[in-house]
């Protein structure tokens, strides 16, 4: 088995998917959290200059979903044929598209100038949410007749593992933000009671994003 070492900040942030793919797939792996001087001092020896990154034997993969597809394919988490492939990866990239927005967002102030930034970003973001969650439940809704409540297909996935971490931010500031999305709430559901995933949500350390 190889020597999996993730490498991030304390934060859930851009490594939380990772932890989740290793956690529900039972594989031990060494998660690395460092602060910002600790950083500084490596930032210099790490491809693209970006955490996170994951090295496995010392090999070093850099950018977070590059490291995400690579595991669940590994793990046999991106789907079992080619059309379940695809559609894995297209909820993937609806989801991707909706966090990076997010992650734009500033902090409000009393600068108009900001207030009004942070405005554009925002209707941007809903916007980007609004069409993520429709293709999303859409889809959904047609797997469920077969999927056993899964995104694609009757298993597990990254899709899957992603609709739950992506939301988590956002239902913790707006706990109504999926009200209307039956199937999502059900696929994070699922995923939320999976063993693993339970125990290590129910240890985890609290971080506000």
């Amino acid at each position: 088995m190889p020597k999996y070492k993730l490498t991030y900040f304390d934060l859930r942030g851009r490594a939380e998917t990772t932890r989740l793919l290793f956690t529900v797939s039972g594989v031990a792996f060494e998660d690395e959290r460092i602060g910002q001087e600790q950083w500084r001092s490596i930032k210099h020896k790490i491809p693209g200059n970006s955490l996170p990154f994951l090295s496995i034997d010392g090999f070093l993969i850099s950018q977070s979903m590059a490291i995400n597809r690579h595991l669940a394919r590994t793990f046999g988490l991106d789907g079992e044929t080619l059309s379940q492939k695809a559609r894995v990866d297209e909820i993937v990239e609806y989801l991707v598209a909706m966090k990076n927005k997010m992650a734009e967002l500033p902090m409000m102030s009393d600068d108009p100038r900001t207030h009004e930034k942070a405005q554009e970003i925002l209707k941007s973001f809903q916007e980007l949410m609004m069409k993520a969650c429709t293709f999303i439940e859409a889809q959904i809704q047609i797997n469920m007749k077969e999927g056993n409540g899964f995104a694609v297909g009757n298993r597990l996935t990254i899709a899957d593992i992603m609709i739950f971490e992506a939301f988590e931010s956002i239902l913790a500031t707006n706990s109504k933000a999926l009200d209307k999305c039956v199937g999502i709430t059900k696929c994070r559901s699922k995923v939320a009671n999976m063993p693993r995933i339970k125990d290590y949500l129910s240890k985890r350390k609290f971080t506000s994003f």
